[in-house]
């Protein structure tokens, strides 16, 4: 007979004077039985950077999903430059469950704008061009327009890349099932069908510190221009192709994506936004996708890079620009060596890359919730410590 059994048995054929007493015993046996449950659920955490390896690991992270409302989540991580795991928990959808696996692509938000940098970096190479380059002196059909301060002309590459460039909107909503989406026309000059304003200097590039996703878009129009390609075009010939990722700015010949869920956990209407701004929000990955390119990030940093070749500007890319971002990404350094990290936000969605150039060790991890970025840290925060980083 169990502890709390015989207490229960006790109490039933107790006499009527000592029932309280026995009453206060069987409330001490279950606060302690409560206590001892926490410290489990506690010690079932420290596990789940390896659910696919420990079944009450699982349970907790699928736990810890239906709390937060999120649906699933999926994880590559890297060990010594090598990609050690990668795993998914969780559904495609919270109504359908069709479970997640490590291929299924997301939006990746802002971890494409490092795809983009690399992109970037690539032609540098190749051209004549360099990051202190003024694009408008090679833009035509539109340039960054003059404001009664600034000068469009002033804006460089680098002040592109490093979100220096003073230019907004800093961020894009996509597009609605159904919702015509504008061309780049329509999208520069903030025109109909076009959601967001015209892209403008709000301030002085070179000194402004703000996260610009029109910055990011007009690196694609230059790079059209320049590369005579379609973004997409370049991006597949200059990154994917040669690190051989399937990552991919539309859906086509991809695995069926991760569906899109809000802060209720309902699915958002039509499944996910549609982003005709490629460049700086409509990248659909892999968590091992996005490893790949940190990995490359990596080898690039010790002179072996596939692509990212030119060692000047790998330093000026995993260099703090002046508001802690290197090119593509943040970056810090510190006494442990350089790390990179960026965050990823799209309706729907949420994701993180974060890795340590030196140790050559990182993780990305992307949810399709909104409320995935309170999974997101603890799950980085397990990472950490089970792998001692």
């Amino acid at each position: 007979m169990s502890p709390l059994t015989r207490l229960w048995h006790d109490a039933a054929h107790d006499s009527p004077d000592s029932f309280k007493p026995m009453l206060k015993r069987l409330s001490l046996a279950l606060g302690l039985t409560l206590i001892l449950l926490l410290a489990a659920c506690s010690q079932q955490a420290e596990l789940c950077s390896r659910p696919d390896q420990n079944p009450d690991c699982l349970r907790f992270l699928e736990q810890r999903l239906d709390e937060a409302r999120v649906p699933g989540v999926s994880v590559a991580i890297i060990e010594n430059r090598r990609l050690v795991s990668q795993w998914a928990v969780g559904n495609h959808a919270a109504e359908n469950g069709r479970l997640l696996t490590s291929v299924t692509p997301f939006q990746a938000g802002d971890l494409g704008q490092l795809v983009t940098a690399i992109g970037v970096i690539s032609w540098l190479q190749e051209s004549e061009r360099d990051l202190d380059f003024k694009v408008n002196q090679s833009l035509s059909g539109w340039r960054i327009p003059d404001n009664s301060r600034w000068s469009g002309d002033s804006v460089t590459v680098r002040h592109l890349l490093s979100q220096r460039s003073g230019l907004t909107p800093t961020r894009f909503q996509g597009y609605r099932f159904g919702e015509r989406q504008p061309g780049w026309s329509a999208l520069l000059n903030g025109t109909e069908p076009a959601k967001s304003e015209p892209f403008q200097l709000a301030g002085q590039p070179g000194q402004t510190c703000h996260p610009s996703a029109a910055g990011y878009e007009v690196l694609a129009y230059w790079l059209e221009q320049e590369t005579a390609n379609s973004f997409p075009i370049w991006q597949n010939r200059a990154v994917f192709t040669p690190l051989n990722i399937p990552a991919r700015y539309r859906l086509i010949g991809l695995p069926a994506p991760a569906l899109g869920h809000d802060w209720q956990g309902d699915t958002i209407a039509g499944g996910y936004r549609r982003y005709v701004e490629r460049a700086s929000s409509g990248l659909w990955a892999s968590p091992t996708d996005m490893a790949r390119v940190l990995m490359e990030v990596m080898a690039a940093e010790r002179g072996i890079g596939r692509v990212l070749t030119d060692s000047s500007l790998i330093n000026e890319m995993l260099t703090p620009q002046g508001c802690g971002w290197g090119l593509g990404a943040r970056i810090e350094r510190t006494d442990s060596g350089t790390l990179i990290f960026s965050e990823g936000v799209t309706p729907g969605y949420r994701a993180k890359l974060a890795g340590n150039l030196q140790d050559g060790h990182g993780v990305v991890i992307m949810t399709n919730g909104d409320r995935g970025d309170r999974i997101i840290e603890e799950l980085v925060t397990a990472v950490r410590r089970d792998y001692n980083w």
